[in-house]
């Protein structure tokens, strides 16, 4: 082969081998940059958790701050996920579900995706207006215990704390003291469903006062034995 071809040649497989190379660089992925999240936690809208654990194949990754913000960097390229669970602290409830992370970058880099979790209270506050007519200085009664007492107009509020989430109440006006015999109906109760969320209810008791019976009089016992016939005087 003439030096000429030869050379020639040469120049293509050089220009060949430049350019494999260069796409065996482009080919080459440049491993993504860490991506940030962050994790909110509330017991009730408003209310951030503090002390919140936020746990990935077991181990604790962060716990929630005083503002209930617990800030992840995750690693991994897009459409990647991760599966965390939210260990809630003592008298919480932790969500039953894994929370599922995807990774998505944003197009602003400074942007932070935010991922709300509820940690529910285990136990709610109740309050109950209490309207009783004709029911003035009545005891109100909670699960056998005085928990208030009406006053001169029949009206009370009655703060029932640490009900148990997702239950029910009973509530009574206690008509037993002296001088409510007369009350009608007498030791009325009423019921409270108490849902996930603290709560007030208006409990509206109407009292008939029954009219005091009429007094019988009784006379005395009949005289037993022999009558004093009248006596005649003569003059």
């Amino acid at each position: 082969m003439p030096r000429r071809s030869l050379a020639l040649s040469s120049l293509l497989l050089s220009l060949v081998s430049l350019g494999l190379g260069g796409c065996g660089e482009e080919v080459k992925a440049k491993p993504k940059p860490p991506l940030e999240v962050a994790v909110i936690v509330t017991s009730d809208p408003g209310k951030p958790i503090e002390g919140a654990e936020v746990v990935y194949a077991g181990k604790t990754l962060k716990r929630t701050d005083e503002k209930g913000v617990a800030k992840l960097t995750l690693k991994g390229n897009d459409g990647d996920s991760y599966e965390v669970r939210i260990k809630c602290p003592k008298g919480f409830q932790s969500p039953s579900k894994p929370l599922t992370i995807p990774l998505q970058r944003l197009s602003d880099p400074n942007d932070v995706a935010e991922y709300d979790v509820a940690c529910p209270p285990v136990t709610r506050t109740v309050v109950v207006a209490v309207r009783a007519d004709n029911g003035a200085n009545l005891p109100v009664s909670y699960l056998g215990r005085a928990v208030g007492r009406t006053d001169g107009s029949g009206a009370a509020t009655i703060l029932v704390p640490d009900v148990d989430a997702d239950s029910q109440i009973v509530l009574t006006l206690d008509t037993t003291e002296k001088g409510n015999e007369g009350l009608k109906p007498q030791n009325p109760s009423s019921t409270f469903v108490v849902k996930g969320r603290d709560d007030v209810f208006g409990w509206d008791q109407k009292f008939v006062l029954a009219a005091p019976k009429a007094k019988v009089w009784v006379g005395g016992p009949a005289r037993v034995g022999p009558v004093a016939l009248p006596t005649k005087v003569n003059r």
